[in-house]
C-alpha cells in the first residue's frame, strides 16, 4: 500500500520540481500497484487508475489524465472505497485548477469534501473547505 502513496507523492514532486527522477519513482510505484491490480482488481484497480492519471498529468497528456481521474473516482465509488473516492476527486480538483479550469476544479473539490464528510475525516474536511473557499474567491475575482 505504501507504493500507492509513494507514487502519488513522487508524481506530485516530479511535476512541481520538473524532476524526471521523481517521475520515474512514481512510474516504478505504479508498476508495483499494477501487479497487485492484476491479482486483486477489486482492491487495487482504482489506485492504478489514479496513479495513471497522475502519470498522464506529469506527461502533459491532459485528455488521458482527465479520463483516468474520472475512472479512478468511479472505480473507488463502485468498490466502496469512500476515502479513495474522496482522494481521487481531490487530486482531480488540483489537476483542473493547475490546468486553468477553476470551475471544473470546484466541482471535484466539492465532491471530495462530500466524500470526506461521509468518511468523517473532520480535519481534512475543514482543511479542504478552507482551500475550496480560496479557489472560489479566486474564480470570482
Amino acid at each position: 500500500m505504501n507504493s500507492f502513496y509513494d507514487g502519488l507523492v513522487s508524481y506530485w514532486i516530479g511535476r512541481e520540481e520538473n524532476s524526471p527522477k521523481w517521475i520515474r519513482k512514481g512510474a516504478n510505484c505504479k508498476l508495483e500497484i499494477q501487479k497487485l491490480a492484476e491479482l486483486s482488481p477489486w482492491n487495487f484497480q482504482n489506485k492504478l487508475y489514479l496513479l495513471s492519471a497522475e502519470e498522464q498529468f506529469c506527461e502533459r497528456n491532459f485528455e488521458f489524465a482527465e479520463r483516468y481521474y474520472d475512472i479512478a473516482v468511479s472505480s473507488a465509488k463502485d468498490h466502496k472505497f469512500l476515502n479513495e473516492e474522496a482522494l481521487a476527486n481531490e487530486m482531480a480538483g488540483y489537476f483542473y485548477l493547475e490546468t486553468g479550469r477553476r470551475k471544473k476544479s470546484i466541482r471535484y473539490f466539492s465532491e471530495a469534501v462530500k466524500c470526506y464528510k461521509q468518511w468523517e475525516a473532520h480535519a481534512k474536511v475543514k482543511s479542504l473547505e478552507t482551500y475550496l473557499e480560496e479557489v472560489i474567491a479566486m474564480s470570482s475575482s
